[in-house]
């Protein structure tokens, strides 16, 4: 059995080198014309897989190495079988489409398909796939194939991408398999790629009429990113392909996925760059509880995290809700909490993304935050505080507001620091916030917001003595919006107010709390 437990170690170093080696010098200094036009076409065939071709194409700028697929027996990709009535959950049952074996399993035709497949320098049958497929069977009846291509992962980078593509060849040659003998709905087959996975999922999908879904796990960046569709995972691969960017940085900054959309819709969680948890000191954590675990982290930490998230979401802990918003920038500050009138501002990440509204989009940005460790998923709360501007009044005031909230369900969550340092409030404008929390409130019915005025150093305007000016919040309300109640009318039925009842506003002084509570009668101006 192979597992490379040091495989992040050797991903860092052979593909920082190989994305390192652009195109030579005496090569950028000659035409366009003279380096690529004589480039004879290269040819790789197989008798049962067919034909492909490196063409002058595949030649890019962030491509400067192409080479044939290895011999198709040199890659030796393989399908491990689980399905529920396995005599143990993930017992290895080897199938193929040449050798007459599939009608000795468990294999289902009526039952969906999961296709999960690893990423460089990796195998089938590392942890992560074996978790993911238990899970998977935990929630559903499926037919779930892990694909261990682990011999034509290990050569370098650059050929592990020329690989890929015999890889998809078998997965495509496995899943037609179904369709024509055994009357498999294409629909019903589901491919799941981490790393160079995806772009493996990717050129199954080319090859596999009305495939259902697509799902990228940090698609691989260094050698797709910037790259024609026909290189790399795209939208037209299946009925709906979705994607988890989790390591977007690029791989000179040691990020080994892409900032890139690559699907209908793409989910970039924390940014989609460096992970919560994903740091020297977590990571030493867990290597001391789980070596190869923490050894892997230890160089692909963020990497990794997109294959965790997808198999958190099969457990269910909380709905992993994403949202539509123009940068991660503006979802931070809590101005992309609605779904739309049409519900297509949002989408599940994980197993329920095939439900997102309209599937006819590309390249749908959505974010989301998690947490360093599972269960990874948070509720998201958008906060806006509407400030009032009485006579009294300063025309701004900065400082730290703490929130306390009740839900009707009996949930709290206490003494919540909703600002930063020396926030500012400008009286009588509306103020937007996100926070996050692994408590569900569902709506909340009582608030205690306490405020206190914070001068600072680098600013002297902002000293404030009693004598001298007035230090208060003045507030009309605040609003709480739980961002993971969908469908949007659900949202906004869970939407509440908080004010000061009988009060047009209610002035929190310097180091008070104030009860604010939800009625009917609370008045909300913000937009």
């Amino acid at each position: 059995m192979r597992n490379y437990t040091l495989a992040p170690l050797l991903l860092l170093v052979v593909v920082v080198v190989v994305e390192a080696a652009v195109v030579p010098a005496w090569r950028n200094s000659k035409p366009h014309h003279l380096t690529r036009s004589h480039r004879e076409v290269e040819e790789w065939c197989d008798p049962v897989l067919g034909c492909l071709q490196l063409t002058e194409d595949w030649y890019l700028p962030g491509r400067p190495i192409n080479n044939l697929p290895k011999p198709r027996d040199d890659i030796n990709t393989q399908f491990m079988l689980h399905t529920r009535a396995n005599p143990a959950p993930l017992e290895d049952v080897y199938i193929s489409a040449e050798n007459v074996i599939i009608d000795s399993t468990t294999f289902d035709p009526l039952k969906p398909i999961k296709f999960i497949c690893h990423g460089f320098i990796d195998t089938g049958n590392l942890k992560w796939l074996k978790e993911m497929a238990e899970a998977f069977l935990e929630i559903g009846d499926y037919n779930v194939i892990r694909v261990d291509w682990g011999d034509g992962s290990l050569p370098m980078y650059a050929q592990a991408a020329a690989n890929i593509r015999v890889v998809g060849l078998e997965i495509a040659y496995l899943a037609n398999h179904f369709i024509s003998n055994y009357g498999v709905d294409p629909a019903n087959i589901h491919l799941l790629g981490h790393s160079l996975g995806s772009h493996a999922s990717g050129y199954a999908g080319e090859k596999i009429q009305g495939l259902g879904r697509i799902s990228g796990l940090d698609p691989a960046g260094p050698y797709f990113t910037e790259t024609p569709e026909f290189i790399r995972i795209d939208n037209t691969d299946a009925l709906y392909v979705d994607n988890i960017h989790t390591d977007a940085d690029h791989i000179l900054l040691l990020g080994y996925g892409t900032e890139q959309e690559m699907g209908n819709v793409d989910f970039y969680p924390n940014s989609g760059h460096d992970q919560p948890g994903c740091n020297p000191v977590s990571i030493g954590i867990e290597m001391i509880e789980d070596l190869p675990e923490g050894i892997r982290d230890l160089g692909a930490c963020s990497h990794g995290r997109a294959y965790k998230l997808f198999t958190d979401s099969l457990k269910e802990p909380c709905p992993y809700l994403a949202h539509e918003c123009i940068d991660y920038y503006s979802f931070e500050m809590g101005r992309c909490a609605s779904c739309g009138e049409d519900n297509s501002k949002c989408a599940y990440m994980g197993i329920h993304a095939d439900q997102y509204t309209d599937k006819t989009r590309e390249g749908v940005r959505m974010y989301f935050d998690t947490d360093k460790e599972a269960p990874y998923c948070y509720y998201h709360y958008q906060v806006i505080v509407d400030t009032a501007h009485p006579k009294e009044a300063e025309d701004w005031v900065q400082g730290h507001l703490h929130i306390t909230l009740f839900g009707d369900n009996g949930e709290t969550i206490t003494n919540y620091k909703l600002t930063e340092e020396h926030e500012r409030f400008d009286h009588g404008q509306p103020k937007y916030f996100m926070f996050t929390s692994h408590v569900d409130l569902s709506r909340v019915i009582r608030m205690e917001a306490h405020w206190e005025y914070d001068d600072s150093l680098t600013d002297i305007g902002s000293y404030c003595w009693n004598l001298l000016c007035n230090r208060s919040l003045y507030l009309r309300s605040i609003q709480i919006s739980p961002m993971d109640y969908y469908p949007e009318e659900t949202r906004l039925d869970h939407t509440r107010a908080q004010c000061h009842v009988g009060s047009e506003y209610v002035k929190i002084e310097d180091d008070q709390t104030m009860d604010l509570v939800w009625d009917e009668s609370c008045v909300f101006y913000a937009s």
